[in-house]
């Protein structure tokens, strides 16, 4: 199979894009040329011309995304060492249907063994690996948090402003509005954290919520007023290690953000205002009016082992070959340990 790349960024991981297709990557670039697939990043505009291409062509559309164990640090300057790849749709698109969710179906269809989904959720959390790993932060008290328990504490997740996934998720700019305001609402006296999203904290891109945005809404709302002087609601710009953060809520409150899905893997009371990926499934308090007919009640085991072993796909970038999650795993853990080995900050017990 010949496959179009329709991005410089594919072009970069083309040995990668071949190991999971079989195919051959054969050009970068839709004009042109003979080709059996299109290649592109998910459903983000820069995809929309490849997608349109495939449609005309009647070829197929082959959706790649990073995959939920990415790299050290945001950006370009590392692979990806795991890929997604959707052939229906994509997993943070809800308004068509996805690889994902079959893979979710079928797990659940065939009753397997959840052992081995147990241990990687335990194996994440003991080892604290998600999408980005630049934390430095392990330590919850360097927040120097006002409550001295879980169950005082809600998590808010910020995400990137006109991140694709949002659009895929059925939300909008006001749905973080109408998170946050229902957060404090609904838990007063509660110390409201508002997670800070790492490509915010390291100038590439912005977020929602700023302390000038804070405060323009604590204007038209008292309770948020009264939770911003007290100091009850924050911004946690701190780099702390997002599973550090999640075992020390016992709420969050997100969009569509991967954080709300590790949030039950922490054991937390996820409330979601989009339709992501693990919405919709009998795990989360889906807040989002719109639904989709397409997911059903299904288990965090099963949720995870779609995700991590069936959907996933893992890279060994140097040597181009595949390698399954566990080795993954090993792999980040020791590009971690070799950042926080570098002299320009604190290291991992900061």
């Amino acid at each position: 199979m010949k496959i179009a790349l329709a991005t410089s960024g594919l072009w970069q991981l083309q040995e990668a894009i071949e190991l999971i297709t079989g195919g051959e990557a054969c050009r970068l670039g839709l004009l042109g040329g003979s080709s059996d697939a299109i290649a592109g990043w998910g459903h983000k505009p820069t995809a929309a011309r490849g997608r349109r291409i495939a449609r005309l062509r009647k070829l197929p559309y082959l959706a790649f995304e990073d995959g939920f164990l990415r790299s050290v640090h945001p950006g370009n300057a590392e692979k990806p060492l795991s890929l997604v790849l959707d052939r229906s749709g994509i997993y943070y698109d809800a308004r068509l249907p996805s690889d994902l969710e079959a893979l979710v179906h079928k797990r659940m269809a065939s009753a397997t063994p959840e052992d081995e989904a147990r241990a990687a959720i335990d194996l994440l959390r003991r080892k604290r690996l998600s999408k980005y790993n630049n934390s430095t932060l392990f330590d919850i008290s360097a927040l120097k948090l006002q409550s001295a328990d879980r169950s005082d504490r809600v998590l808010v997740v910020d995400q990137t402003a006109g991140d694709a996934s949002i659009a895929g998720a059925l939300a909008g700019e006001k749905s973080f509005l109408c998170m946050l305001r229902s957060a404090v609402a609904e838990n007063p006296g509660s110390e409201i954290l508002i997670r800070v999203h790492p490509e915010t904290i390291a100038g590439r891109k912005a977020g929602h919520f700023t302390q000038q945005s804070l405060e323009a809404l604590a204007h038209s709302d008292p309770g948020c007023a009264q939770a911003l002087q007290t100091g009850r609601m924050r911004l946690t710009p701190e780099p702390v290690n997002p599973w550090v953060l999640l075992e020390a809520c016992a709420k969050v409150y997100c969009v569509s953000s991967q954080l709300g899905f590790e949030g039950l893997m922490a054991g937390c009371e996820v409330h979601t205002f989009g339709v992501p990926f693990y919405s919709g499934w009998g795990l989360t308090r889906d807040r989002n009016p719109m639904v989709t007919g397409r997911r059903a009640p299904a288990s965090l085991e099963a949720l995870s082992a779609a995700l991590y072993f069936d959907y996933s796909h893992y890279i060994d970038h140097q040597k181009i070959r595949r390698i399954g999650f566990a080795e993954a795993a090993t792999v980040l853990e020791d590009r971690i340990q070799q950042f926080a080995r570098t002299p320009d900050h604190n290291g991992p017990n900061a």
